[in-house]
């Protein structure tokens, strides 16, 4: 099998790219933009996190190489994995769909196990394929688990809205697009967004739609990138490559044909890959120089602007609806590998149902389900599990991680500010739990008492709050504070 797996067809990608070599490159890219982002690994040493890295950056610049690919993947699934809960929304997704790659892979490895034959890259095509369908109904799916949270009460109050907020941010702080969001009122822009964000998973569902949502998603994600949410559009971009993979691959494949007659002309001795390869670690070791966000942005542009002429000319030949060369999604032949889309569908009901308020794609909503109060436009409530209801108020404390949870700010708007706010027991108890603090006294209340919890007395009401949560639950379970008072201000 290892044989197989660094064998020639497999280690090496072909002069014209594949969809996995595609694919991996634009992964390993959104991969690395991750680690950048979210750089604690590298100040906490984490040799996960330096792993992870090291196979992102070999796979940036030998896309397509099983060798590298496959344990990059392993490598993102166990670093993450090590990070729950306190991962963002779309990591947390992330983590899903190279499960799902994974996943792919050992169905199509298991072929090979008792057989002769070697991996090639038809076999990796065949990889892609088993995989691709499921991913990109995941991403489907996440725009219409978005929309759906953002329909409450709070995210329409623009006083206290995520994104009249994020607007009004962006319109101060981020030179590149402060002029052209001036031209227009926050209004308009919290309908084009709303508007945008209804349309989306709608059109992503068909796939006679699917390649006409990019003219205005594959924007919509740039723009957001550039409003500082550089992480989430890079992983949302790499997906828009995985749905238009049929006509980006003809499209640089082509392209790259006419690229290798000039290269042939002016570096006859240097392979097509070579040159490649030699490009992408000049644009990687740029960050000697360059802020990691330009790096970000010059990428990007490059391979949006190939993705979008790729759209549009699949459109001026076939028309704007046939959807010829989108990505199928609904199809048998990922087989049991639509159980991730069903883990996603749950883990994104998980607010409703009084599991969860973070990491199940609800992020900048506004939304509040938790204490008994629900502010969303339609969905129920059914509180299944009572995470969310069971709210502590901090009275006083002796140590200064307990007193910080009787306050928290808002994420957008109201600079400076500190709101009082709840703290779920279950998060209360994560903290208590991880203090080494002997002589330990806090006053809170629980369910209307008003309680007192001393290290080591025996007289402590709730003689779990210093005991260490249960493995499963801490790493899926993460909630948020909760503000007092009606409104629901904006949080991640």
């Amino acid at each position: 099998m290892t044989d197989a797996i660094n064998a020639p067809g497999a280690g090496h990608s072909a002069a014209r790219p594949d969809s996995l070599t595609i694919f991996s490159h634009v992964w390993a890219a959104q991969s690395l933009v991750q680690l950048v982002f979210f750089n604690h690994w590298a100040s906490e040493g984490l040799v996960l996190g330096y792993i992870f890295a090291a196979l992102a950056i070999a796979v940036f610049v030998f896309p397509g190489r099983l060798f590298l690919f496959v344990p990059m993947v392993i490598a993102s699934v166990t670093y993450f994995v090590s990070q729950w809960p306190f991962v963002v929304n779309h990591v947390f997704i992330d983590t899903f769909m190279s499960l799902t790659m994974l996943a792919a892979f050992a169905m199509i490895a298991f072929r090979y196990m008792n057989s002769r034959a070697q991996f090639s890259r038809q076999t990796a095509e065949a990889w892609f394929v088993k995989f691709a369908p499921v991913c990109g109904a995941i991403f489907a799916f996440m725009y219409l688990s978005i929309i759906i949270s953002k329909l409450n009460e709070g995210f329409f109050d623009l006083d206290i809205s995520c994104l009249s907020g994020m607007i009004e941010e962006a319109q101060s702080n981020r030179a590149l697009i402060s002029g052209p969001l001036s031209m227009f009122s926050v209004e308009f822009f919290f309908w084009f967004f709303i508007i945008a964000e209804t349309a989306l998973p709608i059109m992503l569902a068909f796939r006679r739609t699917r390649l006409a949502a990019f003219y205005f998603g594959v924007p919509f994600h740039v723009l957001l990138g550039l409003m500082g949410h550089w992480p989430f559009s890079s992983f949302m971009l790499s997906l828009y490559v995985l749905v238009a993979m049929p006509t980006f691959k003809d499209f640089l494949q082509a392209l790259f044909d006419r690229l290798d007659d000039v290269r042939a002309k002016i570096l006859p001795w240097a392979p097509g890959s070579l040159v490649f390869s030699a490009a992408a670690a000049l644009l990687l070791a740029s960050i000697v120089v360059l802020k990691p966000s330009w790096i970000w942005l010059m990428w990007t542009a490059v391979m949006c602007t190939l993705l979008m002429l790729a759209v549009f000319s699949e459109h001026l030949r076939h028309g704007l609806f046939k959807g010829t060369g989108a990505t199928p999604f609904w199809t048998p032949k990922p087989g049991l590998l639509w159980v991730a889309l069903v883990l996603v569908v749950m883990n994104s009901a998980s607010p409703y149902i009084g599991l969860k308020t973070e990491s199940n794609v609800a992020m900048y909503s506004n939304m509040r389900t938790e204490g008994g109060v629900n502010n969303h436009l339609f969905m129920p409530v059914v509180p299944i599990f009572s995470f969310q209801d069971d709210l502590v108020e901090i009275v006083d404390a002796n140590h200064p991680d307990i007193q910080k949870l009787k306050t928290h700010p808002a994420r957008y708007g109201f600079v400076g500010q500190e709101f009082d706010v709840y703290i779920p027991y279950f998060e209360f108890r994560r903290t208590v739990s991880n203090l080494k603090a002997d002589d330990l006294e806090i006053t809170y209340i629980r369910n209307g008492e008003e309680r007192t919890f001393r290290s080591g007395a025996s007289d402590n009401a709730d003689t779990d709050l210093d005991k260490p949560l249960p493995l499963l639950e801490a790493k899926l379970v993460h909630l948020r504070p909760v503000f007092k008072g009606e409104l629901s201000y904006c949080l991640h």
